[in-house]
């Protein structure tokens, strides 16, 4: 949805009048890998609203700011759509307004997500928010202590607060060689007690990048789980792109007959069984087989097209016949048209016929085929007027 929304965005294509945007369900099943049904959607709908978007904010100004939302606001769910609003925050994030950018767009996700500890990674991201102005804004200890998430009974001892929270994060950060930036703490004082701290921030060189390009390869676009870069590396040693895709394909077929019948797949364990084994041959196979079976359902679909085409036409010259000689047939006079008349009774043995001709005479639907063959093999002397015409639609 995010991505459709990003798609939508860069297109200028607006919300509906209610503020709602829709996915198609044919997106969202090539997505998935299988095609979901709306009560498994409507759960996973209602997880995302039930999701909590929560996080303090510090403005340039210093000023602080809580946020809450939910992953998605307002939802619908049809056979052929999903209907969805986001959040204003994830809006503005996605199309790249200013402080939302600011935590955001500007963050290097790579290097927040080397780091292994929870405090280092978020002093990395309130100092790599602020690296342009090299200070972050002045914290007293009680704000600190809520913007790391700390619950009261957590290191109420400065000592073991500065020793977990404060220095060992920042020093992990100015010693990583993924990080962007080096952060110094400067403590504000009330005599010897540390009443307040403020980060400073420069910028600096990296000497390493944690994670590869091979991280975004797309086939492990379909995996269900996280998998590492260095194990994805692993597995492109092994496997070209599209085995790996069709491996990690029917790696989900198989957990997804697993959880049907209530055991919980181990999807990771899975990929590297499924990729190391070779389950991709399987795969395209049946990729291979389907690609037959559709190409040969065209076809059929293709010679069934055109012989109705074939038919219809054939219907349509043998009506245009028909219509045409009973033109010509009634653009003789009546005397000649009875004498004509009189003439096919006469040929007509079957008696359910003749009372047909007698009630609905040569325009009847049983009759008029029949009667235009007669008249256009009729060598009638009055005919001879259009003895041309009569010819060729002898001859059509």
């Amino acid at each position: 949805m995010l991505q459709e929304l990003r798609r939508q965005t860069d297109l200028g294509i607006p919300s509906d009048e209610k503020g709602f945007r829709s996915i198609p369900m044919s997106v969202i099943s090539e997505a998935l890998g299988y095609v979901p049904n709306k009560s498994q959607l409507w759960n996973d709908m209602l997880g995302l609203k039930n999701e909590t978007i929560a996080y303090n904010f510090l403005s340039k100004d210093g000023g602080e700011e809580k946020y809450g939302a939910g992953f998605i606001s307002e939802w619908k769910v049809h056979s052929s759509r999903i209907e969805f609003k986001f959040p204003s925050f994830i809006e503005d994030v996605v199309k790249g307004l200013d402080e939302p950018r600011a935590i955001f767009q500007s963050l290097n996700w790579e290097i927040f997500n080397h780091f292994s500890g929870k405090y280092e990674a978020i002093i990395y991201k309130l100092c790599r928010d602020y690296r342009g102005v090299k200070r972050t804004p002045y914290f007293d200890l009680a704000r600190f202590r809520d913007y790391m998430g700390l619950e009261k009974t957590e290191y109420k001892e400065f000592r073991d607060l500065n020793k977990v929270v404060i220095s060992t994060p920042v020093k992990t950060i100015n010693e990583s060689e993924a990080s962007d930036i080096t952060v110094e703490v400067q403590f504000e004082r009330q005599g010897r007690k540390v009443v307040g701290l403020r980060f400073l921030i420069e910028p600096k060189t990296q000497s390493a990048i944690p994670f590869p390009e091979q991280e975004n390869s797309e086939a492990f676009r379909f995996a269900k789980v996280h998998i590492e870069p260095a194990i994805q590396q692993k597995y492109l040693g092994l496997r070209t792109e599209l085995e790996i895709e069709a491996c990690i394909e029917r790696a989900n077929e198989y957990g997804d007959a697993e959880a049907s019948k209530g055991r919980e797949p181990n999807y990771g364990a899975l990929y590297r069984t499924a990729i190391t084994d070779g389950w991709h041959v399987q795969k395209i196979e049946q990729k291979n087989k389907q690609l037959k079976e559709e190409k040969q359902r065209k076809a059929a679909q293709e010679e069934i097209k055109a012989m109705e085409i074939q038919k219809a036409e054939k219907a349509k010259q043998a009506a245009d016949r028909i219509a045409d000689t009973l033109a010509l047939f009634n653009s003789l006079s009546e005397a000649i048209q009875d004498d004509i008349r009189e003439k096919f009774r006469s040929t007509l043995t079957a008696i359910p016929i003749r009372k047909i001709f007698d009630k609905q005479g040569e325009s009847a639907a049983m009759i008029r085929g029949m009667f235009c063959d007669f008249f256009l093999e009729l060598n009638h002397p009055e005919v001879k007027p259009n003895k041309g015409k009569a010819s060729a639609l002898k001859a059509t």
